[in-house]
């Protein structure tokens, strides 16, 4: 053992000198390097023979081009790269600082533009250094190679960065990010032919090495008889001049395929001073960038800019692996945060405290939390937390969602100090149970929603759990809504009058009221349709079409004797009223159907005339000197006043059918229908009682000189043809369908329009 000890610090002993031989070699550029070796074989080998000479200066040449003609190219290429990707992060950093404006989201025009200018400069860099690649000799491989990328770069700047130019400039949001896809994509194509590239040059440069070494060789064959010696040392030297410029080229090429593969968080250690320790450096250098850029694309992908919070991708990739579970029996919960009134920070302290506020709200939801859950932001104002290890018992899991959620409206209420005053918010929150398996992370969202807006409906500051029964029913309203818009295409949609008589039973007028009939559904009660269209913009169409067939059919009676002198009574609802060119829209449609103005009566209610008093007269005594009269339809259930009717150029009042059923049971129903007809009486109007379904009614409205009656005891409303064929010919009185009853509960739905 002692003797193998004694081996090993001998041949320790004798390694020393040469380590600190290659040290000092290291730190020696590599034409110094050889010049010195040229220097020591001429003094020591004044002798050796023109061949040998010619040798070396082969070597020399040889090492030269592994340098000069090999890593320069190396250096370029690394540097096309590098530009490459860096264009793709100007076009991210362009896009992470778009802006929303109006529903519209459109890049900012500073860092948009700086981009563009950014980008130009990297292509011109790229130009540079391509040509300068191209203007050196090359392989008929490598000239393949070089075609091909040139050819992908030219595809590179044709299809993404040209066109990625004018869309940030353009300030192009959508157009930016789909080329900056397709640049990234070209990009990938583009790489794998550089890094070929590359790998070509450290081939040539070993191999061009390798025939100096031969040559260099040859040349110490020769020189060999006559000074044994002297190459005895200078074979030491070449040796050592050998390891100190292949081990670090060796290193460079495991460097590159590292950096290749995405491993950019290997040390990379630089000794010397000569060319291969300043390709080190410049490796060091790059893989430094590649790693912060890399770093930068992760934090744009996965986090919200603006308070660092996980964005939606990283959102939709936790909710997913909450879904999947692992087997986990626990319950999860997801919590959608709206805030409250949010919008009107931003109006009126301005976008960059509305940002600031914000970031205190992240804060304040990430202390609140802690480590339970995880907070993400959505965008604008929502954010959402999600705790994915509640307990495996629903009602204990429920127990701890609500627990949740009153700590998340609690930390959102946290007073705010900003532009030099305490704001105060809330949130409205929708809450969302699940186990692994329920559903899609869409699914999850959505229904968080709906509770949101549950919660947002009772008065916000509060939290709703979602209620799969409201769901069906908002799901079958929004189903509804969408055959609703098709309805008047498909002629689906149809009007049924009923008629209107006086006291002796005869007709004097009908009402228009609208009726639908599904394909699939069947007939769909007015009651389930007309506040769906009220709520939204379909309340104008059905409007306009109903008020167009209504004039039709007004005209198509003209030519029927025992019905040109009916009147068509149309309701007008709210929103059609108020719309500015409502009295044009009246007035195209008499125009289009030819029908008599003053037999078309619009019904108006109590609250739309007193809207806008003004408005209203304006419009009514426009359309009233046409010939159009007007009914105020429901009256007795508003709270209008005498003075402000006396201001309407009305015709016709009708009475509400619920003062009519209670006739005879409640006195003051009684007391309140006398009143009414007296008044109209007084004020010159007519005045027609609705709802009338009994002849103990009518006997009773006859008694109150009421002079109009409307009910399913005069008749059901019906088609324009079954109508006409009820009231018969000129002269003959109603038929006795006009006084059949009908079943109460049928009229409670019979009146809309």
């Amino acid at each position: 053992m002692q003797g193998s000890s004694n081996d090993l610090h001998a041949a320790a002993a004798a390694t020393e000198p040469l380590g600190r031989i290659a040290d000092l070699l290291a730190h020696l550029r590599i034409r110094t390097r050889i010049g010195a070796l040229m220097l020591l074989a001429a003094l020591v080998a004044a002798l050796l023979a023109a061949m040998g000479i010619r040798g070396l200066a082969a070597s020399k040449e040889s090492l030269r081009v592994v340098y000069e003609d090999r890593m320069e190219p190396v250096r370029s290429l690394s540097q096309i790269s590098h530009l490459m990707l860096a264009n793709q992060l100007q076009m991210q950093l362009a896009l992470a600082r778009a802006n929303p404006q109006g529903g519209i989201v459109r890049l900012e025009h500073i860092s948009a533009w700086q981009a563009a200018e950014q980008i130009e400069q990297n292509v011109a860099a790229i130009d540079e250094l391509w040509h300068g690649y191209l203007a050196a000799s090359r392989s008929t491989a490598e000239q393949a190679l070089a075609q091909q990328f040139g050819e992908r770069w030219g595809r590179y700047l044709r299809e993404a960065v040209a066109p990625a130019l004018a869309a940030l400039r353009g300030l192009d949001y959508l157009g930016t990010q789909r080329l900056a896809a397709n640049a990234h994509k070209l990009y990938e194509q583009a790489y794998p032919d550089i890094q070929t590239l590359v790998s070509l040059q450290f081939d040539q440069a070993q191999a061009a090495y390798r025939a100096g070494v031969q040559r260099y060789e040859r040349t110490g064959w020769l020189a060999l008889v006559s000074l044994l010696a002297a190459m005895a040392v200078l074979g030491r030297l070449g040796q050592l001049l050998i390891r100190s410029i292949a081990q670090p080229l060796q290193q460079v090429i495991a460097l590159c395929q590292r950096i290749a593969a995405g491993r950019l968080d290997n040390p990379i250690a630089v000794r010397g001073r000569d060319e291969i320790s300043e390709v080190f450096r410049a490796l060091r250098t790059m893989q430094k960038q590649l790693g912060d850029s890399a770093r930068a694309i992760h934090q744009l992908a996965y986090f919200d800019p603006l308070t660092e919070l996980p964005n939606r991708s990283q959102l939709r990739q936790c909710m997913q692996r909450a879904l999947e579970g692992g087997g986990s029996p626990c319950h999860g919960a997801l919590l959608l945060v709206d805030l409250d009134n949010f919008k009107a920070i931003n109006d009126t302290l301005g976008h960059e405290v509305g940002d600031q506020h914000l970031q205190h709200v992240a804060r304040h939801l990430r202390e609140a939390v802690g480590g339970q859950a995880l907070v993400a932001r959505l965008g604008g104002d929502e954010f959402v937390v999600l705790a994915d290890a509640l307990h495996a018992d629903e009602i204990q899991a429920h127990e701890q969602a609500r627990a949740l959620a009153q700590q998340v409206l609690t930390a959102v209420a946290r007073p705010v100090h900003l532009a030099g005053r305490m704001l105060l918010t809330s949130a409205s929150l929708g809450v969302c149970l699940f186990r692994p398996g329920m559903g899609s992370a869409k699914d999850l969202l959505k229904r968080a929603d709906t509770a949101m807006y549950q919660a947002k409906a009772a008065g916000r500051n509060a939290y709703r759990f979602y209620d799969p029964v409201l769901q069906a029913q908002l799901e079958a309203r929004t189903a509804l809504e969408a055959a609703l818009r098709g309805a008047i295409a498909a002629q689906q949609l149809a009007l049924h009058y009923q008629v209107q008589v006086d006291a002796q039973r005869q007709p004097i007028g009908v009402e228009a009221l609208l009726r639908w009939h599904h394909p699939h559904h069947g007939p769909v009660s007015p009651a389930q349709f007309i506040p769906i269209a009220e709520d939204s913009e379909l309340i104008l169409e059905l409007g306009d079409w109903v008020l167009d067939a209504a004039c039709t059919q007004l005209r198509a009676w003209s030519d029927t004797p025992h019905m040109s002198a009916l009147t068509v009574s149309v309701n007008v609802s709210a929103r059609q009223f108020a719309h500015p060119h409502f009295v044009e829209q009246v007035q195209a449609a008499l125009a289009r159907s030819g029908a008599r103005a003053d037999l078309l009566i619009l019904e108006l209610t109590e609250t739309m005339v007193l809207q806008d008093v003004a408005d209203t007269v304006r419009k009514m005594q426009a359309l009233r000197c046409l010939g159009v009269r007007f009914a105020l339809d429901d009256f007795g259930t508003g709270y209008s006043s005498l003075s402000q009717l006396q201001r309407l150029p009305l015709y016709q009042l009708k009475i509400d059918r619920s003062f009519i059923q209670d006739m005879g049971v409640q006195a003051n129903d009684t007391v309140i229908v006398q009143t009414i007809v007296g008044m109209a009486r007084n004020l010159g109007l007519d005045v027609v009682a609705e709802g009338v379904e009994t002849e103990a009614q009518r006997q009773a409205l006859v008694q109150l000189q009421c002079p109009g009656f409307q009910g399913y005891l005069f008749g059901a409303p019906q088609t324009a043809q079954a109508l006409h064929a009820v009231l018969g010919g000129p002269g003959v009185a109603p038929r006795r369908t006009l006084s059949v009853a009908y079943p109460l509960s049928d009229s409670k739905q019979e009146k809309t329009a």
